[in-house]
């Protein structure tokens, strides 16, 4: 068998607190003090803090971890643990602040049943947009339509601006979507 994910000394650290500054002004200020390794001039009085004294959350430390082709992986942990904080780096969504990752093959992600959807467009055309996030061709999608819209139940309903689909069918047409994926990695997190 070959490896079809290796995660090797993963981290991913967020900073908690403000995002941007209130002006243009701040920010540059901020940054120069950053640079120079000098407190930051906007924060208030009683948040002296540095840049570097911040609040960091390590949402995953030096995490390292081999899955072979044909195996299934389940992360079972605690609220805030970083399930999902991993799989969305696994799927690309964001970035890890070190370490590495080595996939083989082609990855989908359920993260969120219905991510994607825009409640403007009808059901057709949001089969298109989602199967498109999920990362399936145009082409795909066109020769999985009848099948999708039949394994989803919306037939008499696929021609409707999604706004007036209850959740449920919401939810139904996504992962109808998603049913009809073929990826060599699949990426599932709470669905």
């Amino acid at each position: 068998m070959s490896v079809a994910i290796k995660v090797e000394n993963l981290s991913k650290t967020y900073r908690l607190g403000q995002i941007g500054k209130a002006s243009l002004q701040e920010e540059i200020a901020s940054t120069w003090a950053k640079i120079r390794g000098k407190p930051d001039p906007t924060l208030p009085v009683n948040q002296e803090k540095s840049w570097r004294e911040g609040n960091l959350i390590h949402a995953l430390q030096d995490i390292n971890f081999e899955v072979q082709q044909g195996e299934v992986l389940g992360i079972i942990g605690k609220n805030g643990a970083g399930k999902s904080t991993l799989l969305k780096i696994l799927s690309k969504v964001t970035s890890p602040s070190s370490g590495k990752i080595k996939v083989r093959g082609r990855i989908a992600s359920l993260l969120e049943v219905g991510t994607g959807m825009h409640p403007e467009l009808t059901g057709r055309e949001n089969i298109f947009l989602n199967g498109a996030i999920l990362g399936m061709y145009k082409t795909e999608i066109k020769r999985k339509l009848d099948a999708i819209i039949d394994f989803a139940g919306m037939s008499d309903y696929i021609d409707t601006p999604i706004k007036r689909y209850s959740s449920g069918m919401r939810v139904r047409l996504g992962f109808a979507v998603a049913a009809f994926l073929e990826p060599e990695i699949l990426i599932v997190d709470e669905v």
